[in-house]
């Protein structure tokens, strides 16, 4: 026995495969994008992580100074800061130790320090803020007062 042919044959039809691939393709798209924008961003916490690093060693150096201004030594350079206010104003494209030179791997982050009078329940203070800046998104400020006791 033989079937007659019918006009119902089971399949897709053209528009139906046109659909699904116009469906698929914003699918991946939309995926696509997500994980661009993952990828792109994900050493981000590495760069602020290393950023405050930086700052951290920064404030470490100024806070061991001497918080009394002293005359600093000709050529007044970095390696010769004796006090704290020896640093206000400095700018460095590129972190560097604390001789002033410049420490490989870290030539992206920049920083800057400013050092301001001030008074905590007053008691003379100084304020030392250092920013440390990686572009495109990464800024990280760290701040702390010294006194003179």
């Amino acid at each position: 026995m033989t079937r007659p042919f019918s006009s119902h044959t089971r399949g897709f039809s053209l528009i139906e495969l046109i659909i699904t691939i116009v469906v698929l393709a914003i699918a991946l798209t939309v995926i696509f994008l997500a994980l661009d924008t993952s990828i792109s961003h994900s050493a981000d916490p590495m760069i602020e992580s290393q950023a405050v690093a930086i700052g951290q060693a920064y404030l470490g150096e100024i806070l061991n100074k001497s918080y009394t201004d002293l005359p600093c030594p000709t050529p007044c350079t970095r390696a010769n800061y004796n006090d704290i206010d020896d640093y206000n104003g400095l700018v460095n494209d590129g972190a560097e130790n604390q001789f002033g030179q410049p420490v490989p791997g870290l030539g992206a982050y920049d920083v800057t320090v400013s050092v301001t009078s001030t008074s905590l329940s007053g008691t003379p203070a100084k304020l030392v803020t250092v920013l440390v800046t990686h572009d495109p998104n990464v800024n990280v400020t760290l701040s702390a007062y010294a006194t003179g006791y």
